[in-house]
């Protein structure tokens, strides 16, 4: 999204900027010093105060190696910024982005637990989304996600918040 950018034919045939391969929806990024960048649009999130932030992913050059050769290799870097510095761009799919809000907690979780021991559980354990017995990373998931995990022979309904009852009755 620089200055030189002086468009093209776009994924529709339109004229506008040549976007570049991406594993999810752009946004343009307005730098703090004016330069504006593509970003991949990872999450938003809505804030206790009422604004609105993105989690951001660019690929920057990194160096690496290969039988002792050096490499310049793309080394995905993660970084968050206000709405008000990101840019939508025409036809990206936003609607498919996982969205937050602060205070609201989604509808069902699933756990993937880490195992230090000879003791190993379940892949994953679903939980209701205000459970508190949640100790590994999770993700939000919709009924129907959960009610697929559940449906999973390594996985498990928490034994503390039950989800497995509600997720069947309203199957």
């Amino acid at each position: 999204m620089s200055g030189e950018d002086s468009g093209g034919t776009g994924p529709r045939g339109d004229t506008g900027p040549v976007l570049p391969p991406a594993d999810g929806p752009l946004v343009g990024v307005r730098l703090p010093d004016g330069q504006r960048l593509y970003a991949v649009v990872r999450g938003r999130r809505k804030e206790a105060d009422g604004s609105w932030w993105y989690d951001l992913r660019i690929h920057l050059p990194s160096q690496g190696s290969q039988r002792g050769r050096l490499l310049a290799l793309p080394a995905a870097v993660d970084f968050r910024a206000p709405a008000g510095v990101c840019e939508p761009l025409d036809g990206q799919p936003y609607d498919r982005v996982p969205t937050e809000r602060h205070g609201v907690a989604p509808p069902w979780k699933v756990e993937e637990p880490v195992y230090f021991t000879g003791d190993v559980g379940p892949s994953r354990i679903v939980h209701r989304g205000d459970c508190r017995a949640v100790r590994d990373v999770s993700r939000p998931a919709t009924a129907a996600q959960a009610r697929g995990v559940l449906a999973r022979p390594d996985a498990a309904p928490c034994p503390v918040c039950r989800p497995d009852r509600p997720l069947h009755a309203t199957a």
